[in-house]
């Protein structure tokens, strides 16, 4: 996992090396919100390590998140030079219950469980970043650094009706938290294509986080790992439009995204986001 990001590191800074030669830029402040529409998935494998990590007695354990797709926003502020060279700071939030369906063992039968979870993400990048174009694609590399907080807890003031279980195993909460910090780069290339301001884009981004991952276990209390590694990988491929005015250029997006958080661990399960957006944006 280190080796795929420090290779993405070197291409990224090898991109703003070639960009910064033939630097077009759009210079001024740009603002943008992104509309997100996600769908989670972790496996089953992902919720026993989350629920029921190393409890000996769990004789087998299944689970899966049903939930469709969910509500959430990308805020982007950032200012651009004349050399395509500038900084932005981006947040992005994903807050919401999904629905959980799963069988627990315990050497008795297996049980039927379901109820809500609620997956609380947070992020927040403040970047620099190089414009420029190579043949017809107009090229933007970013570097900087990450604040990131995900949560997945089964709260019982949620409403968590776990069918036929025994009431006094769920005393106050069970789930994972992560907090951490770390490198982010990414590489975005814009390409026009059939008339003027339309284009197809698609980016990669990835985030190296370091930091606490905190289990809260109904069956034995809490555990905390302080040396957690977390990548995140994202990855945005669809359509721009972007229309000039007298004092601003109003930009337009439709694209699909996903992302996947993946702990060193594995205390955080197997997290992934997967879904479609709309951007709205103006470059004053």
């Amino acid at each position: 996992m280190k080796t795929t990001f420090r290779r993405l590191v070197v291409l990224s800074l090898l991109c703003v090396g070639v960009l910064a030669s033939a630097a077009r830029a759009d210079e001024g402040i740009h603002a943008s919100v992104d509309f997100l529409f996600l769908s989670p998935k972790i496996s089953g494998a992902g919720l026993y390590n989350i629920f029921n990590y190393a409890n000996p007695a769990i004789v087998s354990s299944n689970g899966y998140v049903g939930s469709q797709l969910e509500f959430a926003q990308r805020v982007t502020l950032g200012y651009e030079g004349d050399q395509g060279g500038g900084i932005q700071v981006r947040w992005f939030t994903f807050d919401n219950l999904i629905d959980y369906y799963g069988t627990e063992d315990r050497g008795a039968g297996t049980v039927d469980l379901y109820g809500d979870l609620r997956l609380d993400i947070d992020t927040i990048d403040v970047e620099f970043t190089q414009r420029g174009n190579f043949h017809v694609w107009d090229w933007r590399a970013t570097a900087g650094v990450r604040y990131g907080r995900i949560s997945l807890r089964e709260d019982a003031v949620n409403d968590v009706d776990w069918e036929q279980f025994p009431e006094f195993a769920w005393v106050g909460e069970s789930g994972v938290v992560f907090n951490g910090a770390g490198p982010t780069v990414s590489v975005l290339g814009i390409r026009p294509i059939l008339w003027d301001g339309f284009s197809i884009f698609g980016g990669i981004r990835t985030s190296l986080l370091y930091g606490d991952v905190e289990q809260f276990r109904y069956y034995d209390g809490n555990y905390l790992n302080r040396d957690e590694f977390l990548q995140v990988w994202e990855i945005q491929a669809g359509f721009e439009m972007e229309r000039e005015y007298d004092h601003f250029d109003l930009v337009l997006r439709a694209f699909w995204e996903a992302q996947r958080w993946d702990s060193d661990s594995n205390m955080l399960g197997d997290i992934g986001l997967h879904g479609f957006g709309i951007r709205t944006g103006i470059i004053y």
